[in-house]
């Protein structure tokens, strides 16, 4: 984990490089009327609940890696930019999100003092009392929000831990899957997937570290080892689906506004493969949409490598096949076939399990 809180953009248009979160942005921001909203990541909230834990002092500060995230927010013009936790605190076991809720307060109150709840906030008290927490503890809506992100990591680790043959007979079943039991061909999941099970040649370092860290995102429990059962795999599937999703939930804001005031949001962790990811690959803006497409970072490793090449065509063909059946299909689904879609995932995987 690094020692220094990162900001990530998640959609930006074509025309824009890898763009900065500063205060020059934020004045920027605040003299278009535009709100500047931080969404926490989960592990911004538990730096902060260590630092209350060892005296919420300034050096724990630095020590947590939070101190350029004070920083930027002392030098803000006041009531230029928000901050957001909710999303964090809901990712967390119910009696753990009160008690980080508690912490939070206390980090603000002592480094943070004029951040205090916005007017239109709404404050919900986790219920629960839940020693361990994952997606089948969540309630229905929250259940139906995460279906798509968690069936599909779900997928990517059958394939990888169950299906024979060679990586791109993996990459087909992986489609097989997302089209015939998720319904969706989601770019972001299947971008994933490419880095997942591509082999980048051996003398590039620099990638191989990239790829290592996505499958550590998307493969791997939060040790770093590899899932040993079912649940291991239920585990890895939620945090990555949370993962996902505080991405589009930036989106979402940035397209639609909060109660009519326009957003700029970013996404604050501490996760540097998460980061490193985004800088590969990145949601686009278009006709005032975040998030409506999505743009590509393609390596010199990637330009001839016969994996990479297939995956490409074998997902637009994908894609441009079922252009047509998308426009015919009614686009909304309802909560209960959203969780169904889950719940299918959850039994196929039962199905390996029962083989080995």
């Amino acid at each position: 984990m690094d020692k220094k809180t990162l900001f990530i953009k998640p959609s930006r248009s074509f025309a824009e490089e890898q763009v900065k979160l500063d205060p020059v942005l934020v004045a920027s921001n605040k003299a278009s009327n535009i709100e500047t909203t931080l969404l926490l990541d989960t592990n911004i909230i538990i730096s902060m609940e260590k630092v209350v834990k060892y005296g919420n002092k300034w050096a724990s500060v630095k020590q947590q890696g939070l101190h350029n995230l004070v920083r930027l927010l002392q030098r803000c013009p006041p009531q230029s930019i928000a901050i957001s936790p909710g999303s964090a605190i809901d990712e967390m076991p119910p009696q753990l999100g009160r008690q980080a809720r508690i912490a939070y307060d206390q980090f603000c109150a002592k480094h943070l003092s004029w951040f205090v709840d916005a007017p239109n906030c709404e404050k919900v008290e986790p219920t629960g009392e839940f020693e361990t927490y994952g997606f089948t503890d969540l309630p229905n809506q929250s259940k139906a929000a995460l279906s798509i992100m968690f069936s599909c990591v779900i997928y990517l680790n059958i394939v990888d831990r169950f299906i024979d043959g060679s990586r791109e007979e993996k990459f087909t079943a992986y489609l097989d899957f997302l089209t015939d039991k998720v319904g969706y061909l989601s770019a972001t999941e299947i971008e994933v997937a490419k880095y997942c099970l591509w082999e980048p040649p051996a003398t590039s370092r620099e990638i191989i570290k990239v790829r290592q860290g996505i499958r550590a995102n998307f493969l791997k429990t939060n040790q770093g080892k590899s899932p040993r059962s079912k649940q291991d795999i239920l585990d890895v599937a939620y945090n990555a689906a949370r993962d996902i999703f505080l991405l589009h939930i930036a989106n979402i804001v940035d397209t639609h506004g909060v109660d009519g005031v326009r957003q700029d949001v970013w996404i604050v962790t501490k996760d540097k493969k998460l980061s490193e990811f985004c800088k590969l690959f990145h949601h686009v803006n278009i006709d005032g949409q975040a998030g409506k497409g999505v743009a590509l970072a393609i390596l010199p490793e990637q330009e001839n490598d016969p994996f990479w090449t297939f995956a490409v065509n074998e997902f637009a063909q994908r894609h441009d096949a079922r252009m047509a059946f998308n426009r015919l299909r009614n686009p909304d689904i309802s909560e209960g076939e959203l969780i169904d879609i889950a719940e299918q995932a959850i039994k196929e995987l039962d199905i390996h399990y029962k083989d080995t």
